[in-house]
């Protein structure tokens, strides 16, 4: 696919996650598709496994909003640098929920053929996000003087 196709299959994904179309969202997913993420117990494999993360993340933040803040293709790669908002209303990787308004970024990698994605890795900020779901506190340096 050209580069302006696989950003524009990025900002599809994103809008069908925003209207909280998930099957027009896994309609963009191979049967091949394997996913990574630092909160998902092991491999996403396929759409239906796909189905189980976002239902889980939208059970989580049921107003989960994601805006691009940037994408990138090359070749069969789409980048997408991503900033999402929520509030934390259900349970999230073991955090009962708190009921706390979060912010937080991510950059998803997604390899794309045949105008579905194959293959993805998602790097998402999860420090700041447990730090603001009071799950995790993080030291800060002192300002040097």
């Amino acid at each position: 696919m050209a580069d302006k196709d696989n950003i524009q299959f990025a900002e599809q994904a994103i809008a069908a996650i925003n209207a909280r179309d998930i099957d027009r969202y896994l309609q963009l997913i191979d049967e091949s598709y394997v996913g990574e993420s630092e909160i998902a117990p092991g491999p996403i494999r396929g759409p239906q496994g796909v189905r189980q993360m976002l239902e889980m993340q939208l059970k989580a933040f049921p107003d989960l909003h994601v805006d691009i803040e940037q994408t990138i293709a090359s070749g069969d790669h789409v980048i997408a640098r991503v900033r999402l908002t929520g509030t934390h209303k259900g349970n999230f990787a073991g955090i009962a929920p708190t009921n706390k308004s979060v912010t937080w970024r991510a950059c998803n990698i997604v390899e794309v053929r045949n105008g579905k994605a194959i293959r993805s890795r998602i790097y998402s900020d999860n420090a700041t996000l447990f730090e603001q779901l009071g799950a995790l506190s993080i030291p800060r340096a002192k300002a040097a003087g």
